[in-house]
């Protein structure tokens, strides 16, 4: 995990899943980053950080990715230049498999009134990808119900997530 959200920087997290483990302990997975190249999901909060953390896509990769934009401190102050979302979702198809997007902000704003619930709404939209095939649904909502507050409205953000999200990965394909 890399963190300078404080001072409007980037958080990048990795997390890679083991389905199961091997008799030589070597193969089994020593650590959770991601090497260059080998991401098959970018769930993104925000269109152009697809674009900063490019080196870990491949051909295999898919993104899932909230529409809502969030100008950095260069843009804002008129030094660069916002890419538009056309132009991101060119540059991703160049080097992805599948590029999703979703207003996720405004289903939050919409359902919730706030936007707390927008990562579990991406969440979803990722589980609806299949790229997540291994991990039961139930499993998600054990681990909201054990660790997050309101459990109830953020299963039902995961579970809004998931229709919305199905809903456009059938419709582009």
């Amino acid at each position: 995990m890399h963190g300078l959200a404080q001072r409007e920087g980037a958080i990048t997290s990795h997390t890679r899943y083991q389905k199961k483990t091997f008799d030589d302990p070597r193969k089994d997975l020593q650590s959770s980053l991601i090497c260059y190249g080998g991401a098959d999901l970018y769930i993104c909060l925000e269109p152009v950080e697809a674009l900063r953390r490019g080196i870990f896509a491949s051909e295999k990769t898919t993104f899932v990715i909230n529409l809502r934009t969030i100008p950095g401190v260069m843009i804002t102050a008129d030094l660069e230049e916002y890419p538009s979302i056309d132009k991101i979702k060119e540059i991703l198809n160049g080097n992805g498999k599948d590029v999703y997007f979703m207003n996720a902000t405004k289903i939050s704003l919409d359902n919730f009134n706030q936007n707390q619930q927008v990562n579990l709404i991406m969440l979803g939209f990722a589980i609806a990808t299949n790229k997540l095939p291994f991990i039961e649904i139930r499993h998600y909502e054990e681990v909201i119900r054990e660790w997050l507050r309101d459990p109830n409205m953020n299963i039902k953000a995961l579970h809004l997530g998931i229709e919305r999200g199905k809903e456009i990965v059938n419709n582009t394909i």
